[in-house]
């Protein structure tokens, strides 16, 4: 196929690059260009700035592809001018959304477990961004909606969870993997060990392409995510385990955590208060979901950081010996009580 990746030089979407050209289709990149991935000189590159939308347009309108994907659509506009330059040149449009669209109040989790693609309650959502919800999962929601109420395009839109894998720009994983390579311990707030699935960059990938060969996926919605379901403490001892450590956990209550003059805040990624599982049967249904199981993967990345990080700390990591402190402390107090009580 002749396709054109919007984006595409971060994360998943040199991940995707690379799939698709070791398939032998033709792939079009359209980004600033800042970042040059190693099968840069395999790509045509369209040079510019996805929110510069006359040039984007200018740049692109003259040009037909099998397939578009695009990894960098964060709010209404971004969509819009998608169909004005794309409508009627492109047979399939591929926007990556992401499973923040549930959130801030969208669905209530701890009477809808799982969900599905359906749970969003289009009609009471309009184009504003409310104060003190996540202008990404806003932004996001804005995107799908216009597709959805407007689109002439033959678009699919794909949800994803939190992404995890090698070289993660967000910092997730690092968080994980630094603390896990030190040998300590771990603590995980008690009001925070709500189920949950994630899903590997480089299986986020391949289910894009699989989406893109798939016809009955056209003007639909799916969310594709690992079949494993994890808590935090099972997703901290695999972590712990790929890196050769034992993990001892101190289960420990937010309000204690927030007595801490330097940790204050400390809220472990993917953890969450309530489950959060989304039924994967649609996608599995409409293309098969494809996914390496957690206990390679995460070893696969675990080993990836030990052996390539030369960055900085994971957020927080200065305080990582306060973290250790409350825990022994913690610990130590809730024996006393228990002995006591």
């Amino acid at each position: 196929m002749n396709i054109l990746v919007i984006g595409g030089t971060g994360y998943m979407g040199k991940i995707l690059v690379r799939l698709l050209l070791d398939r032998g289709d033709t792939v079009t990149v359209f980004s600033r260009g800042t970042s040059k991935p190693e099968w840069w000189n395999q790509v045509h590159h369209i040079p510019g700035d996805r929110s510069d939308y006359n040039d984007f347009g200018e740049k692109l309108k003259g040009n037909a592809f099998d397939a578009v994907v695009d990894t960098q659509a964060y709010k209404r506009e971004d969509v819009e001018s998608a169909e004005s330059t794309f409508l009627d040149r492109v047979d399939r449009y591929l926007m990556i959304s992401t499973g923040s669209v549930y959130l801030e109040g969208a669905v209530d989790f701890s009477s809808h477990c799982p969900y599905d693609e359906s749970a969003v309650d289009w009609a009471n959502l309009d184009y504003s961004y409310p104060a003190g919800e996540d202008p990404y999962a806003v932004g996001k929601r804005h995107c799908e909606k216009w597709l959805l109420e407007n689109s002439r395009l033959p678009y699919t839109i794909v949800r994803i969870p939190a992404v995890m894998g090698e070289n993660d720009p967000t910092g997730r994983m690092w968080w994980w993997v630094q603390r896990a390579l030190d040998g300590q311990g771990l603590i995980i707030p008690t009001e925070a060990t709500g189920a949950f699935r994630t899903l590997y960059a480089a299986d986020a990938a391949a289910n894009f392409v699989r989406i893109l060969e798939a016809p009955n996926t056209v003007r639909d919605i799916y969310y594709v995510a690992m079949p494993e379901v994890m808590t935090i403490e099972r997703w901290a001892r695999l972590v712990w385990q790929a890196a050769g450590q034992e993990c001892r956990i101190a289960y420990v209550p937010r309000e204690v955590i927030a007595k801490s003059r330097t940790i204050a805040n400390y809220a472990p990624p993917l953890s969450r208060p309530v489950p959060n599982i989304h039924d994967l049967g649609k996608a599995d249904r409409a293309f098969g979901i494809v996914s390496t199981p957690v206990e390679q993967w995460v070893k696969t990345t675990v080993d990836w950081y030990r052996e390539n990080h030369g960055g900085d700390d994971s957020v927080g990591y200065q305080f990582r010996r306060d973290e250790l402190s409350l825990a022994d402390r913690w610990q130590s107090s809730y024996l006393k009580l228990v002995a006591k009580f």
